[in-house]
């Protein structure tokens, strides 16, 4: 069953990296799972929830990141600029200077 899913994830992968489409390695072999698991299984047998799971880890994970790096970007402006000193458009004009 692996060789069927890894097969199809490398056939689907090369197919649309040469036809130019944008796709995500970890969603295709996702698919490759759930089909190669239909097919030897059937749909009952699933695991649903795992499922769920996944696709709520593609919504949640970029979201956290995001958060993260705002966070980040924040605490690391407080303290490397001079805003007291500095207006925005002063800062931003300084920094292309240099």
């Amino acid at each position: 069953m692996m060789f069927s899913v890894c097969l199809a994830s490398f056939i689907f992968i090369m197919t649309s990296s040469f036809s130019g489409m944008l796709i995500s390695g970890t969603h295709t072999v996702i698919g490759a799972l759930l089909g190669a698991g239909m097919v030897s299984c059937g749909i009952d047998t699933l695991n649903w929830s795992k499922l769920g799971k996944i696709i709520l880890s593609w919504v949640v994970s970029p979201a956290t990141a995001a958060l993260i790096s705002f966070s980040l970007m924040i605490f690391v402006a407080k303290f490397t600029m001079d805003t007291n000193r500095f207006t925005f458009r002063q800062r931003i004009l300084f920094l292309q200077s240099i």
